[in-house]
This record gives C-alpha cells, structure tokens and sequence, in this order.
C-alpha cells in the first residue's frame, strides 16, 4: 500500500484556482480511489495550512472549509505531532542549520521517517531533500 504525506502547499493549491499547482493538487486527490494511496498530513501542517489559505485567499469561509474538511479526515489521516515527534523534529531543526526548511517542516520528515513514508505531495523545493530519501510529487 502505497503512503503519502500531504504537506501545507498542496491543502492551498487545492483551495486557489490560481495557484499553479491546482490542477496537480485536484488531479492527484481524484486518482486516490484507483490507486489505493494512503494520505497522511499532520496537525502542524493543518494549521499552517489554514493560516496560509486565510492571509493569502484573504477569506475566512474558505479556510474555515479546508479546516472543517481536513479535520473530518476524509483525504488524509491526521498525525498529531506532540509529544512523540517533538524530539526528533529539534534535532532536525538544529542539525540542518544550512536549510530554508522551517520547523514544521521538520516536524514533517520526523512523521514520514518514523511511519516509512517515501513520498509527500508538496510543492515546496525542500521535500525532496535528499538526506531524508524523500521523494517529491
């Protein structure tokens, strides 16, 4: 079976028409019933996905949609982040001073290498980074 964690880019690409990844985003959550693909996404990354479609769509209907939708777990099984992910997520953070990554990022890469997911649907440069043998959709 075939696992997936959805990062905050593609939550926001689903709800902008704009967003150059929409199509991308809408495409790969419609494929979900043939391939058998489990999504994953964490708590850390709802906020922050919530937050991002209020600023930037400048709507608050819209975000509280994603929210509702997100947290009913209909397209991704959410993984809640504290306690059990905080330690390897710090020692992420601190070790890889050299990246953009931010903390919730990290909190991602602790989640997927403790449930073996290989693949995150982002949108983002650094998900495929390659200390982590992630792969990017």
């Amino acid at each position: 079976m075939r696992k997936v964690f959805v990062d905050t880019g593609a939550w926001y690409a689903l709800k902008n028409k704009k967003d150059p990844d929409h199509t991308t985003a809408v495409d790969f959550f419609r494929s979900l019933p043939e391939t058998g693909t489990i999504c994953y996404t964490s708590d850390y990354v709802i906020d922050e996905a919530i937050t991002l479609t209020r600023v930037r769509l400048n709507n608050h209907q819209v975000a509280a949609t994603l929210a509702q939708e997100l947290f009913s777990e209909q397209a991704a099984k959410i993984i809640y982040t504290a306690p059990l992910y905080l330690p390897r997520a710090l020692a992420i953070f601190k070790k890889f001073v050299d990246q953009s990554f931010s903390f919730t990022d990290c909190t991602s890469f602790a989640i997927m290498e403790n449930l073996k997911i290989e693949e995150a649907l982002a949108f983002d440069r650094h998900f495929s980074f390659e200390a982590f043998g992630f792969r990017q959709l």
